[in-house]
C-alpha cells in the first residue's frame, strides 16, 4: 500500500469515527511523544559528540581548543545549511512567531529535523549558545507539518505549533507547566482557555517520553534549599534591578552586533570575522563555552575554584592560591556575565544554530551568585544569604526581563528545584526585573526586530484577523466602466444600467485612467446640450489606490490616510475591481464573530 493510499484509508476512518476536537487531542498527545523523542535525542547527540570530542580525541582539554573547536563545529554548520538547507534556514524563535503571523504557521519539512543537527554540532562544540531555541522551532516545525499532512484548518495548525513548543521545552527542562505557559506568554498569545487541554497533553507527554528516554536527572543538581526571610526581600529588590538592567544590556547589545555584524551576506566572510571574535573571547573567558550549564553547576555546588581548570589561567598565574581567590572568581564571574551576550551573538552571527534560553539562565545564575557572595564577603549581615537560592531566582530574573515571560521564568525554575520554596523571592525578582525591562521597551528579545519591522502580526489580533481576509476576498467587480475616450453620452447610458455610483475610467489597454462619480455628473445628465462633452474632461484621479495582492493592514492604512470609502483595485497595472471599506467592515465583524465562537 502506497503512503498516499494509507493516507486516504487514514482520513476515511478519521472522518467516520473521530471529531474534529477529538483528533486534535490525539494528535497533541502523537506529537508530544513525538517532539520527547526529538528532545532526548538532541540532547543525547549533544552529548554524546562533546564526549567523543573530550574523551575520545583529546586525553586532556588544552586551552587553545576553546579558541578551535567552536570554530570547527560552526563551520560544520555553515557548510549544511548552505549546501543541504539552501543557505536559508531561520534560527530563533522569532521566526515562530513571524511564520504564526504571517505565514500562516506553514513551515517547511526540512525545518522539522535540520535545527536538530546544526544545533548539536553548535552547542557540543561549545558554541555559546543553547539548544532549547531549535528545539521550540523544530516541535513548531513538526506541529505545522502535522497540520498540513491533516489538511487542519489554520486555527488548529497554529495549536499543533503551539502544543510542539510547549513539549520541546518540557522535554528539555522537565517542567510541563512552563512549557505550556511559554507558550501562552510568547508563541500563542491569542490563545483561548480551550486551547490548554491539547497543550497540556503535549507537554506532559513530551515530558513523559523525554524522562523515559533520557532519564529524569534533575538540570541543575543543588544543596538544599534555605527558607527565605523577610530581612532578605531588600536584596532580592536590588538582585531584580540588576537583572532587569543587565536584560536591557543584553536586548541592546544583541541588536547593536547584529546590525553592525550581521550585515555581510556572504556566510564565509560572516563566519571568519565573527568565528574569530568567538573563539578569542572564549579563550579568554573559558565560562563562556557551551550553553554554560557546567559553569552553573559548579558554582551550585560550592566548586568555583575549578574554573580556571584547563584554562590557560593554571599556568599563567602561577600559583593554585591565586585561582581560589574569592574576589579574583567574583570579577571574573563578573566579566563572563557582561560577556556572555557577546560570545552568544558571535556564536548566531558566525552561522551556528542556538538559542538565548541557556545564555539567560547562565547569566541569571551568575549574576544571583555574584551578588549574594558579594554581599556575604563584604560582611554586611550577621549571617549568609544563601547563594544557591540567589542562583536560581537570579536565573528568573534575566528570563523575564530578556523575554518578556514572567510566568514562564517563575514557573520553571519553581519546576527546576522541585518545590515552591523559593515562590516569594521568584515573584519579586521577577516582577521588578520584568517591569525595569518593559518599562525601557514593549518588545522582548524576541519581538523587538520584527516590531521594528511591523512584522508582528501574531501579536495583533486585529492584524491578524485582517490578513485572514485578503484584498481578493472583498473586492467588487460589478462596477461599471467606460472609456476615457467616450463621452457624457456614453456615461449616461452606462449609469441607466448601473446600481452604483462610482465608474472607472479606463482606455483601450483596461489601464485605468482616473474615476467619475455620480455626483459630479448629476447637473449635466439631464442636460442633453452637454452629451458631446468627453469624458476626460470630468475625470479625476482616485485618491489613492490599491494592489491585488497589498496586505489588507497596508490596504486600510491608505483608506485612512486617504479619507475615502471606496479606492480602486489594480493588477499588473490595468483596472481589476474596487474595494469598499464598509464591506471590509462587515466582513471583519464577521470573522470576529466566528472567532470569539471557535475553540479549536
Amino acid at each position: 500500500m502506497t503512503a498516499n493510499k494509507l493516507l486516504g484509508v487514514i482520513f476515511k476512518w478519521r472522518i467516520k469515527h473521530v471529531n474534529d476536537k477529538r483528533f486534535v487531542i490525539l494528535l497533541a498527545l502523537i506529537l508530544g511523544i513525538g517532539v520527547g523523542v526529538m528532545a532526548s535525542l538532541l540532547r543525547i547527540l549533544t552529548h554524546w559528540i562533546e564526549g567523543l570530542i573530550l574523551n575520545g580525541f583529546f586525553n586532556s582539554f588544552d586551552g587553545l581548543l576553546y579558541f578551535v573547536l567552536p570554530l570547527v563545529g560552526i563551520f560544520t554548520v555553515v557548510l549544511i545549511v548552505k549546501y543541504a538547507a539552501n543557505n536559508h534556514l531561520p534560527k530563533s524563535v522569532s521566526y515562530v512567531i513571524f511564520n504564526i503571523g504571517n505565514r500562516d504557521g506553514i513551515f517547511k519539512p526540512i525545518h522539522s529535523f535540520m535545527h536538530v543537527i546544526t544545533s548539536a554540532l553548535t552547542v557540543a562544540f561549545g558554541g555559546s549558545v543553547g539548544l532549547e531555541g531549535p528545539a521550540v522551532l523544530t516541535g513548531s516545525a513538526i506541529g505545522s507539518n502535522l497540520g498540513q499532512l491533516f489538511h487542519l484548518s489554520k486555527k488548529r495548525r497554529l495549536l499543533l505549533i503551539g502544543c510542539g513548543s510547549a513539549a520541546a521545552i518540557s522535554a528539555l527542562f522537565n517542567s510541563p507547566i512552563a512549557g505550556v505557559i511559554f507558550v501562552l506568554e510568547i508563541i500563542l498569545v491569542e490563545a483561548r482557555v480551550a486551547f490548554m487541554i491539547p497543550l497540556l497533553i503535549a507537554s506532559v507527554a513530551g515530558t513523559l517520553t523525554s524522562s523515559v528516554l533520557a532519564g529524569n536527572k534533575m538540570l541543575f543538581d543543588f544543596g538544599k534549599l534555605q527558607a527565605t526571610s523577610l530581612k532578605e526581600i531588600p536584596f532580592y529588590i536590588l538582585l531584580a534591578l540588576i537583572t532587569g538592567l543587565l536584560s536591557i544590556y543584553f536586548v541592546k547589545t544583541s541588536a547593536f552586533l547584529t546590525n553592525k555584524l550581521g550585515e555581510q551576506k556572504n556566510p564565509f566572510k560572516r563566519f571568519a570575522i565573527n568565528g574569530g571574535l568567538l573563539g578569542l573571547a572564549l579563550f579568554l573567558v573559558p565560562t563562556l563555552y557551551g550553553e554554560g550549564f557546567l559553569t552553573l553547576r559548579k558554582i551550585l555546588n560550592g566548586k568555583e575554584d575549578t574554573l580556571f581548570e584547563n584554562t590557560f589561567y593554571e599556568s599563567f598565574t602561577g600559583g593554585h592560591e591565586l585561582l581560589q581567590n574569592n574576589w579574583l572568581i567574583l570579577v571574573f564571574l563578573a566579566a563572563s556575565i557582561l560577556l556572555k551576550v557577546f560570545a552568544t551573538n558571535f556564536t548566531k552571527l558566525a552561522g551556528g544554530n542556538g538559542g538565548v534560553f541557556a545564555p539567560s539562565l547562565f547569566i541569571g545564575g551568575l549574576t544571583g551568585f555574584v551578588v549574594s557572595r558579594t554581599i556575604n564577603q563584604l560582611g554586611w549581615l550577621n549571617y549568609k544569604l544563601s547563594e544557591t537560592n540567589f542562583t536560581l531566582v537570579g536565573m528568573a530574573g534575566i528570563i523575564a526581563g530578556i523575554m518578556h515571560a514572567p510566568l514562564t521564568a517563575i514557573f520553571l525554575i519553581a519546576e527546576i528545584t522541585q518545590g515552591y520554596q523559593l515562590f516569594i523571592p521568584l515573584m519579586v525578582v521577577v516582577a521588578i526585573s520584568y517591569a525595569t525591562s518593559q518599562k525601557n521597551s514593549a518588545y522582548s528579545f524576541y519581538t523587538k526586530k520584527l516590531a521594528e519591522k511591523g512584522e508582528l502580526a501574531a501579536y495583533d489580533k486585529d492584524h491578524s484577523l485582517l490578513s485572514e481576509i485578503g484584498v481578493l476576498k472583498v473586492i467588487e467587480k460589478d462596477l461599471k466602466t467606460v472609456n476615457e475616450n467616450g463621452t457624457l453620452k456614453d456615461l449616461v447610458e452606462t449609469i441607466s444600467e448601473s446600481t452604483r455610483n462610482i465608474f472607472p475610467v479606463v482606455n483601450d489597454q483596461g489601464e485605468l485612467k482616473g474615476i467619475i462619480l455620480l455626483d459630479d455628473v448629476r447637473h449635466l445628465i439631464f442636460n442633453p446640450e452637454k452629451y458631446n462633452l468627453s469624458l476626460k474632461h470630468i475625470t479625476h484621479d482616485s485618491p489613492a489606490y490599491v494592489k491585488h495582492d497589498e496586505k489588507m493592514d497596508v490596504v486600510m492604512a491608505k483608506f485612512d490616510e486617504c479619507g475615502a470609502w471606496n479606492l480602486p483595485v489594480l493588477k499588473n497595472g490595468k483596472y481589476y475591481g474596487y474595494l469598499s471599506k464598509s464591506k471590509i467592515f462587515s466582513v471583519y465583524r464577521d470573522q470576529l464573530h466566528c472567532a470569539d465562537e471557535e475553540s479549536y
